[in-house]
């Protein structure tokens, strides 16, 4: 059953993808997520659609933005588990990479890119707040394959002291455990604004 417009939550697709069309909100959020300083977000494009070619399966991206770096940032909002994570965020991954690169252009330009889940549930059951997966070589751990792709599984159920107090209040707040500091705030009166 869908819920009324006024009970939306940020982490409903729908209200996530809304207040994170602003970079005023998109900016910071990433910023924590990272422990990177981004001076600017271009080009947000909410709710991106991918479609690759006619019979192919196409996406449509929460929220796809660029820094003035030209990295990509795709986060999805996921509250329900059964949706084969792994394979998704793969597929998310791919269809990015096609949409970037023109035919015949080099591998050279395609842009570093996050891949980022928001998940109300535990995916891998470890109990932390954040996964974060790079290529790497299974003989070696230290050599990784530096092809720019970055996975990032948030968890706001995780239990384990492994984010940063910013970012823990953050997920406490998707959680709906209510805003607890500037920020979260910020969102929760973003949330209200967009209710009415």
């Amino acid at each position: 059953m869908a819920k009324a417009y006024e009970e939306l939550e940020l982490k409903d697709d729908f209200m996530f993808s809304v207040i994170m069309r602003d970079p005023k909100y998109v900016k910071p959020f990433l910023e924590t997520i990272l422990r990177i300083k981004i001076a600017k977000i271009e080009y947000p494009e909410v709710q991106k659609n991918i479609d690759i070619a006619a019979g192919a399966k196409g996406i449509r991206l929460d929220v796809y933005v660029e820094d003035e770096k030209h990295t990509v940032f795709n986060l999805e909002m996921q509250t329900t588990t059964a949706r084969n994570l792994p394979k998704r965020m793969r597929y998310y991954q791919g269809m990015i990479d096609l949409n970037i690169l023109n035919k015949g252009e080099s591998y050279c330009n395609l842009k570093k890119s996050y891949v980022i889940f928001i998940c109300t549930f535990d995916p891998f059951g470890e109990g932390r707040h954040i996964y974060t997966f790079c290529n790497t070589c299974q003989e070696n751990t230290s050599l990784t394959l530096n092809d720019d792709a970055v996975k990032i599984v948030l968890n706001t159920k995780g239990t384990i002291d492994d984010v940063s107090p910013e970012m823990k209040r953050i997920l406490d707040y998707i959680e709906g455990k209510g805003a607890s500091d500037t920020f979260t705030r910020e969102l929760e009166n973003a949330v209200q604004s967009v209710r009415q």
